[in-house]
């Protein structure tokens, strides 16, 4: 028994000796979310992270403009992506979600869900109800806000990026990220949208101010000065109202009309408004 251990071992030691000068092939991918780096070669050992699984997942990529990459599955496309004569033609269309334009209705958002890395791959996420990102988008016709659930990532996603069920159905695609956090606008959770197609402004609360409309204050008493001296509610304006998003230590969304006076005004608690990027 002592004899065949030994040879065994010797065996073993000159297998691993053999194939440790056999040549290793490298997997090279790009991280750039499922579409595959064939403009410059990847670096050796860039392989995609988390839990991957062989998936189908149709997807097209196009440039913008400014030569940025974004990507679209069938007509669903990022309303951020698109240039003002796309938006004129997309906007004609049924507009269910948070800055995605599609005729279709998604597939409801579940738990689990699948984000695309190449046409064969993608990557298993969980989605954070908790962690919300706020997610805004104006495409000509309405202002609207949505807090959108989040996923986590090691990958690097463009805008775009197809997330499925297990079906395989779309239930959303990438549109902003926070850190390694993705936004997955879906119709589930708290949203909205004003009636104005002004684009978003966003500005920072200063510390210890009071805010009205397009204005902040230092004290209460000055706040109200202001507010009596705005035309009476009613008073006909020129021009749309504006949507204002407010960041700072309770972030806020407001809505104001052109002569100043402020037509609504929500408190979003714990959800993330600051650094949030449009990718």
């Amino acid at each position: 028994m002592a004899l065949l251990y030994s040879f065994f071992v010797l065996w073993l030691a000159s297998t691993v000796g053999h194939s440790s000068l056999l040549p290793r092939t490298v997997t090279t991918m790009s991280k750039l979310t499922g579409f595959p780096n064939t403009s410059t070669p990847a670096a050796a050992g860039l392989t995609y992270r988390g839990i991957v699984e062989n998936m189908s997942i149709p997807a097209e990529l196009h440039e913008r403009p400014d030569g940025k990459p974004y990507a679209t599955f069938g007509d669903v496309v990022p309303i951020h992506c698109c240039t003002p004569e796309q938006v004129e033609q997309h906007r004609k269309t049924t507009h269910h979600y948070c800055d995605i334009f599609t005729d279709e209705t998604l597939a409801p958002l579940g738990d689990l869900v699948y984000v695309r890395i190449d046409e064969n791959t993608a990557e298993k996420v969980f989605i954070n109800r908790r962690q919300r990102i706020l997610v805004v988008s104006s495409d000509g016709v309405l202002a609207q806000w949505r807090l959108a659930p989040t996923f986590e990532s090691a990958n690097v996603y463009l805008a775009g990026t197809p997330i499925v069920d297990q079906a395989g159905h779309l239930v959303s695609v990438v549109t902003a990220k926070w850190g390694r956090h993705y936004a997955v606008s879906a119709l589930e959770g708290e949203g909205g949208y004003f009636d104005t197609s002004l684009p978003w402004e966003k500005r920072t609360i200063p510390e210890g101010s009071s805010v009205y409309g397009n204005k902040t204050f230092q004290s209460r008493d000055e706040l109200r000065e202001y507010v009596a001296s705005l035309p009476p509610p009613g008073t006909p304006a020129a021009g749309e109202a504006t949507p204002l998003v407010y960041v700072g230590g309770t972030p806020r969304l407001v809505l104001v009309a052109p002569t100043g006076r402020q037509l609504s005004h929500h408190y979003l608690h714990g959800v993330i408004t600051s650094d949030v990027e449009y990718l």
